[in-house]
């Protein structure tokens, strides 16, 4: 089961890093790792059940279901092709001085697992790292 999970320390409130991290339409914005994100069916703002677009370079359109959606701490959404199903989690933690700890985590399961895992593992690493520097710049800004 490839997976592969990244964390940093944001000098934000986990509030203020929430508001940015879950506002999912404008991730463009802050990351060069999507092009487009659009939401396609569900409530909005997000929640369970939302249907998100996303558009990535040199990766497939792939439509990403909001699964786990529990404010201002932890969302996830999950995108199925043939043979495999990937899981991205969004956890942020409220460190002892107030600032918090952002966790990004990408999980693929399925008999075609693996063999994607080779393929765009390291991509798919490079974007989660690029997300997260661009969050972390968002929020210092």
């Amino acid at each position: 089961m490839p997976n592969y999970s990244t964390s940093a320390e944001i000098d934000a409130s986990p509030e203020a890093v929430w508001a940015v991290l879950s506002d999912v339409e404008h991730m463009p914005d802050w990351t060069s790792s999507m092009t487009s994100v659009s939401i396609i069916d569900g409530p909005n703002p997000p929640d369970v059940g939302t249907q998100v677009r996303i558009e990535q370079p040199k990766m497939p359109l792939a439509v990403w279901l909001i699964d786990e959606w529990d404010p201002p701490r932890h969302f996830a959404w999950i995108s199925e092709a043939p043979g495999v199903t990937t899981q991205a989690e969004h956890l942020v933690e409220r460190l002892p001085d107030g600032r918090s700890r952002v966790t990004l985590a990408i999980t693929q399961t399925g008999g075609l697992a693996w063999l994607i895992g080779k393929l765009a593992m390291g991509r798919t690493r490079q974007y989660v790292d690029t997300e997260l520097a661009g969050l972390r710049a968002r929020m210092s800004s």
